[in-house]
């Protein structure tokens, strides 16, 4: 999801030795430590987006059936063909942008179509901060940005299930970030040798920097927060269990309670790109 610290985990990534692209989206003001977004895989995501008639903050949800529409085969072909390009000649690389995730079934496709054994990182934040940031950068609604959250981390999850993966909650990156990207390191098989333990070490020292994040909200202060659906709260308090590594990415119970929290925000979320 947007304004959850994904900024600051790419740039985290690249210390440890993964490659993301060279022609990044200018640093603004929200975020003057830049996005770490690769230009081109941007503007694959807007025209997909624009193609269902969605925009990022648009709060609704893509019907399976539309990924094979006829205007989604040719943005499909040029994904390919540009990560083809520019990505796979690099031992280790990735890319990011928090619209991946919503558009997860397109680029497991590309993936899929160039043979990659990908892993991912996917990166939380409590909703409220969330909710609060988006309120300060554009004034949304807490309600609105609520159900955002839900319309961007929960429904595609479920697809990474059989693949290598790893949560990691931006809050506990700020508070110890050596020991946060180690984890994300030996979590994703990434190679900790001296070149990544120094990025670590920059990531650490010159690169956070705690000034810039103007919201924190703790547990305990979902229950303050009457505009939070029990449906949010409970899926972040999932994922907040396998970033603490106290739930199991394979663990039984989390894939069926994550089931039913799909299930529920199909049931939700009114008004579909299919309608």
């Amino acid at each position: 999801m947007h304004r959850s610290g994904t900024s600051a985990l790419a740039r985290g990534l690249q210390m440890l030795g993964v490659y993301l692209g060279s022609d990044f989206l200018s640093p603004q003001p929200d975020n003057p430590t830049g996005y770490w977004e690769d230009r081109n895989i941007f503007e694959i995501n807007e025209r997909l987006l624009a193609v269902f008639g969605l925009k990022w903050e648009d709060v609704a949800l893509i019907d399976d059936a539309r990924w094979h529409e006829q205007a989604v085969g040719p943005l499909l072909a040029e994904a390919v063909q540009y990560l083809r390009s520019q990505f796979v000649s690099h031992p280790l690389w990735g890319f990011k942008d928090p619209r991946t995730i919503r558009l997860l079934p397109f680029w497991r496709s590309a993936l899929h179509r160039l043979e990659i054994d990908e892993c991912y990182l996917v990166v939380i934040r409590n909703p409220r901060s969330v909710a609060n940031s988006l309120m300060r950068r554009q004034g949304m609604d807490a309600v609105t940005a609520h159900l955002l959250w839900l319309v961007y981390v929960v429904p595609n999850l479920g697809q990474i299930a059989n693949r290598q993966f790893l949560v990691a909650d931006y809050d506990i990156v700020m508070a110890e970030p050596r020991q946060q990207l180690e984890r994300i390191a030996h979590g994703l098989k990434l190679p900790l040798n001296n070149a990544s333990k120094t990025g670590i070490e920059e990531f650490a020292r010159n690169f956070l920097d705690p000034g810039l994040r103007h919201s924190f909200f703790n547990q305990s202060d979902f229950e303050l927060d009457l505009n939070l659906p029990p449906l949010t709260r409970e899926a972040y308090l999932w994922l907040r269990w396998l970033a603490t590594d106290r739930t199991a990415i394979d663990s039984r119970e989390f894939w069926t309670a994550w089931e039913r929290s799909r299930t529920a925000v199909q049931r939700l979320i009114v008004g579909t790109s299919s309608a």
